[in-house]
């Protein structure tokens, strides 16, 4: 007699996609050996009660107030061969007087299979506000983390 071991509910293949087509650009902005992007966006919600509605009917009535968005990303960069468009990264990514855009594209899909779709992130108004250098004797891999800040997200 057969029967699945460790299935609760059968699974099915549902599809396909591959990862290694994701893209981080900066529009002619060489961005070298990127190994992380992390980007975060908040929105400053405030919750304001009213001290003279206090337990009147045994509810307490509370309001939102919604403040500005605010973006913060991060990139964690290994220096090396690729790195040779440093300085122009420093010059325009740091220059608070021209913030840049970021997009990070993901297609989905596998080669050859002709569907899928695509989702884009685009940071805009990026500035950074803080780089980071370290090494380790092991290794001697030279790592870089930049934190960057930012006015919107767009997601297409």
């Amino acid at each position: 007699m057969a029967g699945d071991v460790y299935a609760k509910q059968k699974t099915y293949h549902g599809g396909s996609f591959s990862s290694d087509s994701a893209a981080l650009t900066v529009s002619g902005v060489q961005l070298g050996i990127v190994q992380n992007a992390q980007i975060q966006f908040a929105q400053a919600i405030a919750r304001v009660y009213d001290v003279g509605n206090a337990g009147k009917s045994g509810e307490v009535p509370v309001w939102y107030v919604g403040g500005r968005a605010q973006g913060q990303a991060t990139l964690a960069r290994i220096l090396g061969p690729a790195s040779g468009g440093l300085f122009d990264f420093y010059n325009r990514m740091g220059n608070v007087c021209d913030p840049q855009s970021m997009s990070f594209t993901f297609k989905a899909g596998c080669s050859g299979s002709g569907g899928g779709g695509s989702t884009t992130y685009r940071i805009t108004s990026a500035v950074m506000v803080n780089v980071g250098i370290s090494v380790g004797a092991q290794d001697m891999i030279v790592n870089e983390n930049v934190s960057l800040m930012f006015a919107n997200l767009e997601v297409t």
